[in-house]
């Protein structure tokens, strides 16, 4: 669903500006916006706003920030996929993002190598991994 400019989102949560370029690349070519979410009032502007075909969460970020937008759409079936990303060695962090409503939690390598595809998808293939 397109916002009110016709566009087509795709939200970041979290602050890391390492992998925001990486996603732009991916995302351009499909037509979706990026947009980064810092903190919890962003997010909920932005997604408010209409628009999102797929939400990214870096587990690197501030917990309370991804933890907090977990619970904001929490039950909401008709939000896109959340797919969360982080460090390999962090088991705990990916399992938790996946026990807190994400759809599926991918190591960082992974991210970085599937990236074109989680956006072409708007993340199916990160769920159906």
């Amino acid at each position: 669903m397109a916002d009110a400019n016709g566009r087509e989102k795709i939200i970041v949560v979290g602050r890391n500006l390492f992998f925001l370029p990486r996603i732009q690349n991916a995302a351009g070519p499909h037509g979706f916006q990026v947009v980064q979410a810092g903190a919890p009032e962003r997010f909920d502007e932005i997604y408010e706003n209409g628009g999102a075909a797929l939400i990214l969460v870096d587990l690197e970020g501030e917990a309370s920030v991804w933890q907090a937008v977990a619970r904001r759409l929490a039950g909401d079936e008709s939000r896109p996929r959340i797919v969360a990303f982080g460090h390999h060695a962090d088991e705990a962090a990916l399992a938790d993002a996946v026990s807190r409503g994400c759809d599926a939690a991918l190591s960082k390598a992974v991210f970085s190598r599937d990236i074109v595809k989680v956006v072409e998808s708007r993340g199916a293939c990160a769920v159906n991994a």
